[in-house]
């Protein structure tokens, strides 16, 4: 396998609704803590996972800074609303988590779009250039929408369900063999 600690990144970012509505079902609640636990466990892991990923070194580091600062900021929004601090959750919420982190995710989807374009092959580069291509597109509609006075939580929240797919081409090209094509 290419990346062990990527194909469980990816395991995370993808199991995170479930999970949470799972134990949203069970508990009567704390579905959302889940979510960012997940996520930032999730993004703590790629970051890890990154150097398994051959690109070049603007890529890597690029990688690295986007998802590092995506686990803290996951981290303290679910500690946020463990603790129910409302001074965290302002932190968390407002200072980090409107600007900081979608400037984050459009990194993280530059680094996924260089590994795709340098590192892909056959259906796993196609599956690749669909899902970021995807991801990419609902960023950049996200990032134009508060010049209408609208956000996308407003506008079409099942769009944010398109920030998964690029975890589904990591799933396949984690799992990859280290050096070649993927079997066929």
């Amino acid at each position: 396998m290419k990346s062990p600690r990527g194909f469980t990144a990816a395991i995370l970012f993808l199991s995170a609704l479930p999970l949470a509505a799972l134990y949203q079902g069970l508990a009567g609640g704390g579905g959302e803590t889940v979510i960012h636990f997940s996520i930032a466990l999730g993004s703590g892991l790629l970051c890890s996972a990154i150097h398994d990923f051959p690109t070049s070194l603007w890529a890597t580091w690029l990688g690295r800074l986007s998802t590092g600062p995506l686990a803290v900021i996951f981290a303290l929004q679910g500690t946020s609303e463990l603790t129910r601090s409302d001074r965290l959750k302002d932190v968390a919420f407002r200072v980090l988590g409107q600007q900081l982190e979608g400037w984050l995710l459009t990194g993280l989807l530059v680094w996924c779009m260089t590994v795709v374009l340098s590192g892909g092959h056959g259906k796993t580069k196609l599956l690749g250039l669909i899902a970021v291509s995807s991801a990419a597109t609902v960023r950049a509609y996200a990032t134009i929408l508060p010049l209408s006075g609208t956000s996308l939580e407003a506008a079409a929240p099942a769009l944010k369900l398109l920030y998964l797919m690029p975890f589904v081409w990591l799933l396949a090209e984690s799992k990859r063999r280290a050096h070649g094509p993927e079997p066929r």
